[in-house]
């Protein structure tokens, strides 16, 4: 019989994982609003919301020590913060990375 503790971990990680999910998905969803989007006011609505969810998941998966899924968040939450502080300008060549993380961060949330 588990743990009490070991019992709140199990129910803590499987909450996780259905915020995770949701997190992964508004990602990806302004991902594509933002490839299709051409008004500045709307992509740094979109890109702000980005961030946001990032910084949410990575938080998130820091609580419940997935490690991995807060390491991958990192850089992808940096390149949000750039794109947001217009340090750097989206393209669609990061465009493409930050879907390849999305799925990298899907994978690793499927594989726990």
């Amino acid at each position: 019989m588990p743990s009490q503790d070991e019992e709140f971990y199990r129910r803590l990680l499987a909450t996780f994982k259905v915020e995770a999910a949701e997190h992964l998905q508004a990602l990806a969803d302004g991902l594509l609003a933002l490839e299709k989007v051409e008004g500045l006011a709307d992509q740094t609505d979109i890109i702000e919301t980005m961030f946001r969810e990032a910084h949410s998941l990575k938080g998130a998966a820091r609580a419940v020590n997935l490690r991995e899924i807060e390491t991958v968040c990192q850089p992808l939450e940096s390149l949000l913060a750039s794109w947001k502080s217009d340090t750097l300008s989206p393209t669609p060549a990061m465009f493409d990375l930050v879907s390849r993380t999305i799925n990298t961060l899907e994978h690793i949330l499927s594989s726990n």
